[in-house]
């Protein structure tokens, strides 16, 4: 028998390993390898970060989402990334915008003190545009569905047997409901660079403009310079789900029509947009711990137990026990916070 030749063989080899290799590697690095490093994140800061397993892929891989900032918070953002398994800017440009609230930047440590951050880096666990039943997840969701996407199983846009069948669709919906976000921002690439809304209010849309001008003063990368505004059409889409739920929501297309944006713009471009767009969201929902001119304990008084109590959170984060004991709201507390306290003592409302 006639043995192939050498070219042929190394073809052979490269096929298969190709084929074996593809569904672990996406266009910047694995799945693996990213969520891990979002692991390495919380492990480093046990005390302001955590994550947890939301649900699971049709065949078991875990959905997790990373918390990060006070869970005491009702200013809480959720970002998510990867509905469609192969586009995986959003995913990149999040775990950058959680490696920087740790970096010490006063806007971050305010946003750590003030907010509760929700990141789903990867909801789809293949590089697809479908799930592992083959269905397109941006047109499983209940509210519209069958107004977009295709019928045919065989269809990149299949949306499903039936409205929200799929696991990874039933578990966003259990953190719009269990979590109630003030605001959610959904990413995709290849479409843009365009924002999406659906039924969000004009008003907020004006205001988180102006917001997005403001803080590009400080932390360059505006999304507003180089996206359209768009109101979204038709259903199936998870903003509009989201949006039924009462949260304000947006589908961001990252990066140009038609590709995928390369890892340099996502670095030095895309981030810089994601940063600037978390911070002018974050502002306009954080909670509040400044009203009190001392009053951490809530009973209507400044006396000794609130001061005890400050003293009790001193350089720790204001949140759970101490969520009130951020007397001057500078997203820590201090001396500053005990001298603030002090000066109202014996004052009560």
């Amino acid at each position: 028998m006639k043995r192939p030749s050498i070219p042929i063989i190394a073809l052979a080899i490269l096929v298969i390993v190709g084929s074996v290799a593809s569904p672990a590697f996406a266009l910047y690095e694995s799945k693996t390898s990213l969520l891990d490093k979002y692991k390495s994140l919380v492990a480093a800061h046990p005390s302001q970060a955590s994550y947890v397993t939301i649900g699971y892929s049709p065949k078991g891989t875990p959905i997790l989402m990373f918390r990060l900032g006070n869970p005491s918070s009702a200013g809480v953002v959720l970002w998510d990334a990867e509905l469609h398994g192969d586009e995986e800017a959003g995913a990149v440009t999040a775990y950058l915008f959680c490696v920087w609230l740790f970096s010490g930047d006063s806007r971050a440590t305010h946003i750590l003190a003030h907010n509760y951050i929700l990141v789903i880096p990867e909801v789809d666990n293949l590089n697809s545009r479908v799930n592992e039943n083959h269905v397109n997840l941006n047109r499983n969701f209940p509210v519209g569905w069958g107004t977009s996407g295709s019928s045919s199983s065989t269809s990149t846009e299949y949306r499903g047997p039936s409205a929200g069948s799929e696991p990874e669709t039933k578990a966003l919906i259990n953190v719009y409901k269990n979590y109630k976000p003030k605001f959610y921002i959904n990413t995709h690439t290849w479409g843009g660079p365009v924002i999406y809304y659906s039924s969000t209010a004009s008003s907020t849309i004006t205001t988180l403009k102006s917001r997005l001008a403001t803080y590009s003063t400080t932390y360059d990368g505006n999304p507003t310079s180089t996206n359209s505004w768009r109101r979204s059409s038709g259903g199936g889409f998870a903003i509009t789900t989201a949006n039924s739920y009462g949260i304000p929501s947006f589908l961001w297309e990252i990066g140009p029509s038609g590709s995928h944006p390369s890892y340099s713009d996502v670095i030095d471009k895309h981030y810089k947009e994601t940063r600037c767009l978390l911070i002018a969201i974050s502002s306009m929902c954080e909670s509040s711990t400044t009203p009190n001119p001392g009053d951490a304990d809530g009973d209507g008084d400044v006396d000794i137990s609130d001061i005890v109590l400050i003293a009790g959170g001193y350089n720790k984060p204001p949140w759970g026990t101490y969520t009130n004991c951020d007397i001057d709201g500078d997203g820590d507390i201090d001396i500053f916070d005990i001298v603030v306290a002090a000066g109202n003592y014996g004052q009560s409302w």
